[in-house]
């Protein structure tokens, strides 16, 4: 890598929604560039749609947070995630996707739709019943895929502030390591409880599932008993956080754009995709180091440096999503979904619970704009505030009346 001084990674979202004029302006300029993230070390930063694609599917790049040149997202995140079923690769990292994906699978998503559609009433209920004005990240957003990813695990939903507490801190880029610690702690703990209660007690969700798999004691035919806690509590975090975020991001496109609420209504799948296009809500993720020296968007990538992936930039790219009459960086309901978008990832790590958001987002965006037609924003828009200080992109807030 060069001595110049190089541009910071990340960059924070500004109104109106649009990726970083930074990664747009790289994206055009082409091939990887140079960044420095937090601890001053510089990695490759890749912007276009083709390229993100090619490191994403390939074997040259490791999820690996111990290996070095790892580019870490945050202090502590090596000894924090090092062994997790997320941050292996090849054969041990299939097996126990393996064994958790069945949990994930587009039949068990269908299965999953009263359930989902019975609590989406539920809150909708709830937030007419206030009157007229609801905040939609706290009582709508955040608790619909809070309470579906607890039925789909067997995490007691009474106990959603511990979890929710813990998943703030997982996703917050600016907290503590003191802080994080504590958080996480008190989190092992809780799932440590929860898995032996569940030991003595199995019920009809993932977690028994998962330790009736575990025919030996040190969980060599299913999950390390040391770290099924941990990956528990992960799966609780990523099952309600970037859902959670998209739910409110995609309510706020459809406020601002309510000419396009009639697609919605009448493709939802369509429409679900292109709201993942548009947001794109992953912040500071996917992160690999090459393995292997590699070429990618003309640039030789030496093995051991790292490589970051702005997701926003590769969706918004008009080589991949320009065609048509609208522009790449425009959100269209009626965009062809072909290409596929990368909201999800691609390859052996792409987001497990794909199939579990697509089906709430299809049932929760409809059914809301359904029962309150007149939602509309509460303040003007650009008061609003972002979590520009998360992994996680989203809103703080979203106040509405109707």
């Amino acid at each position: 890598m060069t001595t110049t001084e190089a541009p910071r990674f990340p960059v924070p979202r500004a109104w109106p929604p649009a990726a970083p004029p930074l990664y747009t302006a790289l994206r055009e300029t082409g091939g990887p560039h140079e960044v420095t993230i937090w601890d001053g070390t510089r990695h490759w930063l890749i912007t276009r749609y083709d390229d993100i694609r090619t490191v994403l599917t390939s074997s040259a790049f490791s999820v690996d947070v111990t290996r070095p040149g790892f580019p870490l997202s945050r202090p502590a995140q090596r000894e924090q995630e090092a062994g997790l079923f997320m941050r292996l690769d090849g054969a041990e990292h299939a097996r126990i996707r393996t064994l958790v994906g069945r949990e994930f699978t587009v039949r068990h998503a269908r299965a999953l739709h009263d359930d989902i559609l019975r609590i989406t009433d539920d809150l909708i209920d709830a937030v007419l019943a206030q009157g007229e004005g609801a905040d939609l990240i706290r009582e709508f957003a955040l608790p619909l895929p809070s309470r579906v990813i607890c039925r789909v695990l067997g995490v007691p939903y009474a106990d959603h502030d511990l979890f929710h507490r813990h998943a703030a801190a997982v996703v917050d880029l600016d907290l503590g390591v003191e802080e994080r610690e504590r958080a996480a702690h008190e989190a092992f703990a809780y799932y440590t409880e929860l898995i032996a209660r569940k030991r003595v007690e199995p019920g009809d969700d993932m977690i028994s599932r998962l330790l009736a798999d575990d025919t030996g004691s040190d969980g060599a035919d299913g999950i390390d008993p040391d770290h099924l806690p941990v990956l528990v509590g992960a799966m609780v975090g990523a099952g309600f956080e970037t859902t959670a975020g998209q739910l409110g991001l995609g309510v706020l496109a459809l406020l601002l754009h309510p000419e396009q609420r009639a697609t919605l209504l009448e493709q939802p799948e369509g429409a679900v995709e292109e709201l993942l296009r548009y947001w794109s809500i992953t912040a500071v993720d996917p992160r690999r180091v090459a393995v292997e020296d590699v070429e990618i968007g003309g640039r030789l990538i030496r093995a051991g440096q790292g490589v970051l992936l702005s997701l926003i930039a590769g969706n918004h790219d008009p080589r991949a999503f320009g065609a048509g009459r609208c522009p790449a960086d425009r959100l269209d309901l009626t965009r062809e979904t072909r290409p596929r978008h990368l909201a999800f990832g691609l390859g052996t790590h792409q987001c497990l619970g794909k199939n579990l958001a697509r089906a709430e987002l299809r049932i929760a965006w409809p059914r809301l704009f359904t029962r309150i037609p007149g939602l509309r924003l509460a303040v003007p828009a650009p008061e609003l505030t972002f979590r520009n200080d998360s992994s996680v992109y989203g809103l703080k807030s979203l106040p509405v009346t109707w």
